[in-house]
């Protein structure tokens, strides 16, 4: 299996399948975006701004860096870092979103959760930005941008009255429950899609997103005898 069909694998989404998604989405893209923010803990709407600020959220954009895809991942060294051997796999947009999440989340770790500090990294380089004391003007003006857009996003998301991801979701050691389970929820929740994630420790969660006409009192009901208040971690 190949790093993009192992990655879709993890993310639980095909390119074909998320092309087909529902349109009341706020995003392009936005159900990748999502479980890409759960799976390595990064706010989705920081990821989205980022994504906004590098590629304007086109999947094809590629850059004189010799950047690619929707979060602009740099080939080949960024993108090898990040297990990528092709620079076509970086043109699936879901794909491309994990790994940005996944870089995002390192430079996080890196700059002890200063955010301005990774952002600079994101866009100058890791080992430049590690090696000044004082950021450089053009790293800052880029964290700033980030930041515009991800105040611009949440206030977006919140006037339509959407969350993405409202809940942690319920954990199954099996993926084939996990699955079971997330269809159930689908059948029979109508304010909210589930989809089941393979996490990195091997376990499998079911995620709620909750669409923006919000659960009725029978969806709150039929979640809470169905146990989904009972089972989250």
């Amino acid at each position: 299996m190949n790093g993009t069909h192992l990655i879709l694998g993890l993310l639980g989404w095909s390119f074909a399948s998320h092309a087909a998604a529902s349109t009341d989405e706020t995003y392009p893209y936005q159900s990748c975006f999502e479980i890409a923010a759960r799976m390595h803990d990064v706010p989705v709407d920081l990821l989205l701004a980022v994504a906004r600020t590098e590629s304007a959220l086109d999947p094809d954009a590629r850059s004189n860096a010799n950047a690619h895809g929707i979060m602009q991942i740099q080939w080949p060294g960024t993108a090898r870092h990040l297990g990528v051997r092709r620079v076509s796999e970086l043109y699936n947009p879901c794909l491309n979103i994990e790994l940005g999440s996944r870089y995002l989340r390192e430079l996080l770790d890196a700059n002890g959760g200063d955010v301005e500090r990774a952002l600079a990294a994101y866009n100058y380089g890791p080992g430049r930005i590690a090696q000044s004391t004082e950021l450089p003007g053009g790293a800052k003006a880029y964290a700033s941008k980030v930041a515009h857009h991800q105040s611009r996003i949440s206030e977006k998301t919140a006037q339509a009255g959407q969350r993405m991801v409202v809940a942690k979701g319920v954990v199954f050691e099996s993926g084939t429950r996990a699955e079971r389970f997330a269809r159930t929820l689908n059948d029979r929740i109508q304010g909210a899609r589930f989809e089941s994630v393979r996490e990195s420790n091997g376990s499998h969660r079911v995620l709620m997103h909750v669409s923006e006409s919000g659960l009725t009192s029978t969806d709150v009901a039929t979640l809470d005898a169905l146990g989904w208040s009972n089972l989250g971690d």
